[in-house]
């Protein structure tokens, strides 16, 4: 197995340090190394600035394995945008309803009626869309994401 490519930095003439190649780009993006820093490594003829660093040069590093990300967002990620919808029209259905109970003041009464008839319906297919999500993730084989 072959040693890790040491890279040597300079910085206004001055010897910063040398360094294993993962360490050097770990300290060029932590800002520590500044671009018009010099690099240097066995099998180069010249300085180069660490701006130009390849990241291909010596040994290559191993790619991290690709994860596959799943929503930990378990509430939302089921429907439960359709969960909020029924519980925000439900409550504002029954407080226009109780509205429309209160003493008679023309208007007032047949508008709050009316909105707790039309916020009903749309409670109940918020709490549709929240079950048939529900229902839907459940019936997904392992390991199949959702279309």
């Amino acid at each position: 197995m072959s040693s890790p490519l040491q890279v040597t930095i300079v910085r206004a003439g001055n010897e910063v340090g040398t360094y294993e190649l993962p360490e050097v780009l770990r300290l060029l993006g932590a800002g520590t190394l500044k671009p018009t820093d010099l690099y240097w490594h066995e099998g180069m003829v010249g300085w180069e600035l660490v701006s130009k660093l390849d990241t291909s040069e010596g040994p290559r590093l191993p790619a991290e394995p690709e994860v596959k990300r799943k929503s930990k967002n378990k509430f939302l990620g089921c429907g439960g945008c359709g969960l909020l919808i029924f519980l925000f029209f439900g409550i504002y259905s029954v407080i226009l309803y109780i509205m429309s109970l209160g003493p008679p003041s023309g208007s007032d009464n047949a508008f709050a009626e009316a909105g707790a008839y039309c916020c009903c319906p749309i409670s109940l297919l918020g709490l549709c869309i929240f079950i048939i999500n529900k229902k839907r993730r459940e019936l997904l084989p392992l390991g199949e994401p959702p279309a």
